[in-house]
């Protein structure tokens, strides 16, 4: 004897997967995949959409803060990160009022849409137009009002 093991019931096979092993877990992989992946994407999109909900609220007391402080709204949300220009408003300012040196972005890239609205039911509008971006219906909308 030569020291190696002896298969005797297997002489003819070789070491190794066959090609339909290899089929049967890549199937399985591919099954498993199916389930796994639309279950984790539902997760991020939610995820995302908590996240915009808390920047807006961060935002909106922050706007508030500013309002409190200076006796108006601000022009836009730079105003809440730099002094505004206007002397008058400028004395008064007592920010930052956000932690963050810029304005953040919303969880999919696009900046949060904020406009002054002295003559609407409400004194501003703050929102994200959401994951399907400017294109998307009103409804799917993440409003500070709505929240």
């Amino acid at each position: 004897m030569d020291g190696t093991i002896q298969k005797p019931y297997a002489k003819h096979l070789k070491d190794g997967m066959t090609f339909i092993e290899i089929v049967i877990v890549l199937a399985i992989i591919a099954i498993m995949a199916t389930v796994v992946v639309p279950n984790l994407m539902s997760y991020v999109n939610s995820s995302k959409k908590s996240t915009a909900k808390s920047t807006i609220q961060a935002l909106q007391g922050a706007i508030n803060m500013f309002n409190v402080h200076t006796g108006r709204y601000p022009v836009s949300l730079n105003e809440l990160v730099k002094k505004p220009t206007d002397e008058r408003i400028s004395k008064k300012w007592e920010g930052p009022y956000i932690k963050q040196k810029e304005i953040p972005l919303d969880p999919w890239g696009e900046r949060y849409v904020y406009k002054v609205t002295p003559q609407a039911e409400h004194p501003y509008e703050l929102y994200s137009y959401g994951p399907d971006g400017r294109g998307a219906p009103k409804s799917e909308w993440i409003n500070v009002w709505d929240l």
